[in-house]
């Protein structure tokens, strides 16, 4: 999932831009939560996204440091402002028995069952010469201050210290803004994901992915 939109390409004001450390889950999941409303609301229902919360932080201690690997956050004044993560198929074959464990624990087998089903509607399957990004996301008032470019270019240092030959993502075909922003940064519209299931649960039933060749 992606949330940005329309920005400069560098940040009107002082961040710092850090690998994702375990103190750093709580501040990441309250933006998430606000980044990603639609799919914390598919996830864990209207009333759910503190319970929601939870669920997702003790699945990532279980998981431990592996669980945000390939995760960077900006900061600002010593605050999570916004997050970006780097996936790559060398990271896809790790375990998710931890993460489903503590969903029953928080929520229940059919809560657990439900959550995990709309967290995974847009799964994809990484190649290994890409460098799949996901978890755009960036605070309220910290929108269209230049953090996502930021958070974007970080991105792209670390797919290519990887070797990696291309960046790929998806972002919903109605978000525009974001649209903009990684065309300026050279992703081109690469194929269309249709999803009957993703429009009713996510409201979004188109998905373009983008990809960026990095060689």
């Amino acid at each position: 999932m992606i949330a940005t939109s329309h920005e400069p390409t560098a940040p009107a004001f002082a961040i710092d831009i850090r690998l994702a450390r375990m103190d750093d889950i709580y501040p990441i999941l309250g933006l998430h939560r606000e980044a990603f409303a639609d799919k914390f609301g598919a996830a864990f229902g209207a009333q759910g996204a503190a319970r929601g919360i939870e669920a997702m932080a003790e699945a990532w201690r279980r998981q431990g440091v592996s669980a945000l690997r390939g995760m960077f956050v900006a900061t600002h004044e010593g605050h999570v402002i916004g997050t970006i993560s780097l996936r790559t198929w060398e990271m896809s074959g790790e375990s998710s028995a931890a993460a489903e464990l503590a969903f029953h624990k928080i929520l229940g087998i059919w809560g657990a069952m439900r959550s995990i089903f709309a967290l995974s509607l847009l799964d994809h399957q990484i190649d290994r010469n890409e460098g799949y990004i996901t978890d755009v996301a960036v605070l309220s008032p910290f929108r269209g201050r230049g953090v996502a470019s930021a958070l974007l270019s970080r991105a792209e240092v670390e797919a290519r210290t990887r070797n990696k030959q291309f960046l790929g993502l998806y972002v919903s075909s109605t978000n525009i803004g974001a649209r903009r922003l990684y065309e300026r940064f050279g992703y081109q519209p690469y194929r269309t994901r249709r999803s009957l299931l993703a429009g009713l649960i996510l409201q979004q039933r188109v998905w373009l992915y983008m990809r960026k060749n990095l060689t």
